[in-house]
């Protein structure tokens, strides 16, 4: 009995770790040494399932590749039995339809990018587009939920006049859109000055008469302008300055503003 006979019993017990210490150094050495061994040990490792085939795991495809698969899928091959009539029918076949054929990944290609670029810029401009606001302004509405907040500017740092002898003597309040009508107030409230250069275009000019005063020094600090999906506000300081000189003024200001994005418009002072 060679020594392979003599080991081959130990191998199930040195699997389960049934034999003794002395036993498991030799039949490891054995192992080492001797390739049948190995490949006995291995039968009673794998089991029944020695030959089976490892299972492959089934991986979908990611959307993209599906995409660039079809565009560019290659026809299947064709068996030797029917290799000569579909020869013969894609002699018969148009040149024009052979021609749209490899055409069409190409088109397919385009029209992605073209789509892609579309909802880009849609995203981008979705704050501008009339047909999103005034959907939004419709939902609003009929849903009666409160109208959001879609700009907020600052008015603090553009132009403005301000005088002390408005025409006339009560209070008013009006928004100018074009260059004829600032053309009349200005006449009125600055006659022999130079008129400012406005686009109203992309802006508009607020006028405010804060009616009959008895010191001088009383004027409007415009704040800022916010834009709601149903209404604009033009939020406004009115300062009292302390020290005025006593006299019987009408004060007046002129302030340029952004160009209101919804109507109404309203002119409400800082509580």
């Amino acid at each position: 009995m060679n020594e392979c006979d003599q080991i081959h019993p130990l191998l199930p017990g040195y699997l389960r770790e049934t034999i003794s210490a002395s036993q498991r150094r030799i039949v490891a050495r054995h192992l080492n040494l001797c390739a049948a061994s190995r490949k006995e040990m291995e039968k009673l490792r794998l089991g029944p399932a020695k030959f089976s085939p490892l299972p492959v795991p089934s991986l979908s495809e990611p959307w993209d590749i599906k995409i660039l698969n079809w565009l560019f899928k290659t026809p299947k091959p064709v068996s030797s039995n029917t290799r000569d009539l579909s020869v013969n029918k894609k002699n018969d076949r148009p040149q024009t339809q052979q021609k749209s054929s490899s055409l069409k990944p190409i088109l397919g290609v385009l029209i992605f990018f073209v789509v892609l670029a579309f909802l880009t810029h849609f995203v981008q401009n979705a704050g501008e587009n009339a047909l999103v606001k005034n959907a939004k302004r419709w939902i609003s509405q009929k849903f009666r939920i409160n109208p959001s907040l879609e700009l907020v500017l600052d008015l603090s740092t553009l132009p403005h006049w301000s005088g002390d002898f408005a025409p006339v003597a009560f209070s008013y309040q009006e928004m100018i859109s074009d260059v004829d009508h600032f053309k009349i107030y200005w006449q009125l409230l600055q006659p022999g000055m130079v008129m400012p250069k406005i686009d109203f275009s992309e802006n508009s000019v607020v006028v405010v008469f804060l009616g009959p005063k008895t010191t001088t020094g009383d004027t409007v600090r415009f704040k800022r302008v916010e834009n709601y999906t149903d209404r604009t506000i033009l939020w406004y300081d009115e300062v009292n300055q302390t020290g005025g000189e006593v006299a019987s003024v009408r004060p007046w200001v002129l302030q340029q503003v952004p160009k209101p994005s919804q109507q109404p418009i309203l002119i409400q002072p800082i509580q």
